[in-house]
């Protein structure tokens, strides 16, 4: 179960502004897998063929390796970010850990708090918080856009030879037979693949550049509606596009973009989402709940998409197969869009805590969601 994103909330000091925490809306990234693939079987060899390289066996071991190095140059960041604040000093002399900025300037000055300090609620279980309606249309939105999202997202990915193949029409006993690093464009599998890759990757910067700006409801919206365009236009064109060459480059450029669109849309946000919209006494809980979810989407989606299109193949002829897959990705992705827009919130300038709205620095300026700044704030 993946943890929140963001460290616990610390009550803001009056008239101050709320701020958020540091990389909060980054989402992770490591070099895309099809382009290291591409490099590492070009240069160690390809365990079937031999085809280059004298030692197959490291081309997987570099790949799983080389998949560790971004993680690991992170951590000395990471370990600076979380080093603890000195405790904090009474007039009477003894060392506390104050709870937040303004209960500290409290103890320092021996003075009292105005107000008592608020019980901190009861970590609920997960059946606990499955059954607290509250969060009910909020896990439909966080819960079911993940759930929805990774049908499409792995199911593609281990789907793309298939859909490659039938972009380009090569039959799998001849990919089969070559490696799939040797020749043209329609026959280079790897090269396929980088290609598509290098389409989706600078979805991920773009995501990260107006993660603030737009908000992570605005860009899981956008990303959802034309992953369902994207995926509309290939399958129904699948057959005036397979008769011409650029056509077929046409259908390689479509199935890039849905994975433009999916790194600038969902791959980025559905993470997050969780994390920002349950309160902390359950946030880990049904963040991990989500994040589950996800992962059961991913299932469904890698086991059915071959069954699917050689369903569909054999029912109404081999570019039905294609055609109605494709067909119902736009179908999950529309469904998507759906969920997030009726039950996913817009928490830009809204406090981790869930208290009042706030103004928030930087791009995003102005107010919140609610339109009116908050009282303490204006103090």
């Amino acid at each position: 179960m993946r943890e929140s994103l963001y460290p616990a909330a610390r009550a803001p000091k009056l008239g101050a502004r709320l701020q958020r925490p540091e990389n909060a809306h980054c989402p992770p990234f490591s070099p895309t897998p099809s382009l290291r693939r591409w490099a590492l079987l070009s240069t160690v060899g390809i365990p079937a063929t031999g085809a280059a390289g004298a030692d197959s066996g490291m081309a997987w071991r570099l790949m799983l390796g080389l998949g560790a190095l971004p993680g690991l140059a992170l951590l000395p960041f990471k370990a600076a970010a979380s080093d603890p604040k000195p405790p904090l000093a009474t007039s009477d002399g003894d060392v506390l850990d104050a709870p937040n900025e303004a209960s500290s300037s409290a103890l320092v000055f021996g003075e009292s708090s105005a107000e008592p300090a608020s019980p901190t609620p009861e970590r609920l279980t997960l059946l606990g918080a499955l059954r607290e309606r509250k969060y009910w249309g909020k896990l439909l939105g966080t819960a079911g856009g993940w759930f929805l999202f990774d049908i499409t997202f792995y199911g593609n990915s281990l789907f793309q030879p298939t859909v490659l193949g039938a972009v380009f029409n090569v039959d799998q006993a001849h990919r089969a037979a070559e490696a799939p690093v040797t020749g043209d464009l329609t026959h280079n599998l790897c090269a396929q693949m980088a290609v598509v890759s290098a389409i989706g990757l600078p979805g991920y910067y773009v995501s990260v550049w107006l993660m603030d700006t737009l908000g992570r409801r605005r860009i899981q919206l956008q990303g959802f509606l034309l992953m369902a365009l994207t995926f509309s236009a290939l399958g129904l064109g699948y057959e005036a596009l397979d008769q011409t060459e650029s056509g077929r480059l046409a259908m390689l450029f479509l199935y890039g973009l849905t994975f433009f669109f999916s790194n600038f849309g969902p791959n980025s946000t559905t993470f997050i989402l969780p994390s920002e919209t349950f309160p902390h006494e359950v946030r880990s809980t049904l963040n991990g709940f989500s994040a589950a979810m996800g992962k059961l989407g991913a299932t469904i989606g890698s086991a059915t998409f071959s069954p699917m299109k050689d369903a569909f193949s054999a029912a109404w002829g081999d570019a039905a197969g294609l055609r109605w897959t494709m067909v119902a990705c736009a179908a999950v992705s529309l469904a998507g869009f759906v969920l997030t827009y009726f039950f996913v919130e817009d928490r830009r300038g809204v406090a981790m805590d869930g208290g009042a709205a706030s103004e928030v620095s930087g791009a995003e300026g102005g107010l919140s969601d609610g339109g009116e700044e908050d009282e303490e704030t204006r103090l």
